[in-house]
């Protein structure tokens, strides 16, 4: 009896609450639009030096630009603990070079580092253009912040998370470090507030390779950078400290040599690596070097060992430009300062001036120019070990990393696009079919979105591990019963799945950036963490067995 009149009550309920559940929630209005309320309501009731106050305040309130980018940063990058080489830190790979003798790498690395320091000036006077949508909104401006951090910023290692350090340097001052045979040397680039010219970089740079390999073998203090964040934080504190010196004086002296050599190599514009020779790959390729893309990248990741060229490094300076001396060419980029687009338009701009016959720079008498600073390391027996752990680990690393290049000449993106497709969509989709042929199922896949659009945008997520690509992928494999026109049409919807959550993502629209400010605002908020991000299922989305770039 009890149940029937339960029953019987129910539509009476559900009548009275369908209305309510009906309603709207409440929105959360524009920032912007409360502050102009709240000032104009102000101005009546307080005097004009007070109003002038709160005015004040509420720009204050409104000055952060881009809510999401300080936890985006910690959580991508500072944050992470592991080594940056390999793990962070990406290579980009040139043309491979051919130098007949050491003169002609000099020529060809002042050739490119006038390239740079040209891109700099640029920078310095506010003259680079700003950059543009190419679709959807066409011509409107895009964030080029990053841009001017490339030559100003540095990586600072600390216990728990990293300090990005920007606006380093001088103007007018500006200065680069030549690595070589594991030893650093300070070279001025600018004299009397004019960059040197490309015949006076070419004497100092030779100036280097002459002293270095007269120097006796000098401490491997580069290898440490490589090590993992904490490791690197606390040998970092020791060399700074002179720990285990013998004496008071020494260990002032030491700890003046030092601090030196540090300030001097985070705060440079660049490092210029004059390499070794690479070291083949194990498999070989007709034609040598050239040839030899796999080997050329291994070089430029991680330097192929302790032994070759590991050594050889800064890893926590945001640019590294690599040459070796049998025509090995290209950068590794401390990533947590720009992504690779604002890499690429210096390196575009660089490559592009090389061959042009100018030398606008100061050309000087060589007598006049100051002899590169080698930077001497008088180190404790602590800092020695560290070193030796330092390469031992870096060894494994690089023993343990697999990487080989494949070139596919059958056809490319512009057959790709004959049949309609974008062929970043389309090649994303390759990688999921070939991910579940090999494990039988789908996995999330990271592909960065750039959100320039806005204010000190950097990137959120595409996420290719869509329903529709699983739909497509099951059908290709015979999971479902699919004809040839089926299979095409799925793989066409897929595509433009794909598409639209790219579309969505790059206009401001993508999930992971909104879930990380949820999750971490609750921890600001020193709320318990919600359910939703302590979830299995919330890890898993995170767990990017495929990391992918457009």
């Amino acid at each position: 009896i009890y149940f029937l009149l339960h029953i019987w009550k129910m539509p009476h309920k559900l009548h009275v609450f369908a209305p309510q559940l009906s309603l709207p929630k409440l929105p959360v209005p524009e920032l912007q639009e409360t502050m102009d309320k709240y000032l104009t309501l102000i101005k009546t009731v307080v005097s004009p030096q007070e109003y002038a106050r709160t005015k004040s305040l509420v720009a204050e309130q409104q000055s952060m630009d881009n809510w999401a980018n300080d936890w985006w940063l910690h959580d991508m990058y500072l944050n992470v603990r592991l080594p940056l080489v390999i793990n962070s830190n990406p290579a980009a790979v040139f043309p491979c070079q051919n130098f007949p003798s050491r003169r002609h790498q000099i020529r060809f690395a002042a050739k490119f580092l006038c390239g740079m320091l040209d891109f700099k000036f640029l920078l310095d006077s506010r003259t680079l253009p700003v950059e543009r949508c190419k679709h959807k909104e066409k011509g409107q401006p895009l964030c080029m912040e990053q841009h001017y951090r490339l030559f100003s910023s540095y990586r600072e290692p600390a216990r728990g998370s990293d300090i990005q350090r920007t606006d380093l340097g001088t103007l007018g001052t500006d200065y680069i470090v030549v690595a070589c045979n594991n030893q650093f040397y300070k070279v001025d680039v600018q004299k009397a507030g004019e960059y040197i010219s490309e015949a006076d970089l070419s004497v100092q740079i030779s100036r280097v390779l002459v002293m270095a390999e007269e120097r006796e073998k000098a401490p491997e203090v580069g290898i440490l950078t490589s090590q993992s964040r904490d490791v690197w934080a606390d040998t970092r504190e020791r060399l700074m400290q002179g720990h285990a010196l013998i004496s008071v004086q020494a260990d002032i002296h030491r700890n003046r040599h030092v601090n030196t050599n540090l300030h001097i190599l985070e705060n440079c514009l660049f490092l210029l690596c004059l390499d070794k020779p690479t070291v083949p790959s194990r498999q070989g390729f007709h034609g040598g070097l050239t040839n030899d893309m796999t080997a050329r990248t291994h070089h430029l990741i991680h330097g192929q060992g302790a032994m070759n060229n590991s050594c050889n490094r800064w890893m926590d300076k945001t640019i590294q430009v690599i040459i070796s001396e049998d025509g090995t060419f290209g950068l590794n980029m401390e990533h947590s300062v720009a992504e690779g687009i604002a890499l690429g338009h210096m390196i575009e701009y660089a490559l592009g001036n090389m061959g042009k016959d100018k030398d606008t720079g100061m050309t000087h008498e060589p007598g006049s120019l100051p002899y590169p600073a080698y930077l001497r390391w008088n180190l404790s027996s602590q800092s020695l070990a560290d070193i030796r752990t330092a390469k031992d680990d870096v060894d494994r690393m690089v023993e343990d990393f697999d990487l080989t290049v494949f070139r596919f000449a059958i056809y490319g993106r512009d057959f790709i696009k004959q049949l309609g497709m974008s062929p970043d969509a389309y090649i994303q989709l390759a990688l999921q079919l070939t991910y579940y042929k090999i494990h039988g199922t789908l996995t999330s896949t990271y592909e960065s979105a750039s959100v320039r659009r806005f204010r000190q945008g950097r990137v959120d997520v595409i996420r290719a591990n869509s329903p529709a690509a699983l739909t497509w992928v099951r059908a290709m494999l015979g999971q479902t019963e699919s004809t040839e026109d089926d299979k095409y049409r799925l793989l066409m919807e897929a595509v433009q799945w794909q598409q639209d959550y790219t579309l969505d993502t790059v206009l401001g629209h993508g999930i992971d950036l909104h879930l990380l400010g949820l999750r971490e605002a609750a921890t600001e908020l020193g709320i318990p963490t919600p359910e939703l991000f302590t979830d299995p299922s919330y890890k898993e989305l995170n767990t990017f067995r495929l990391s992918t770039s457009q």
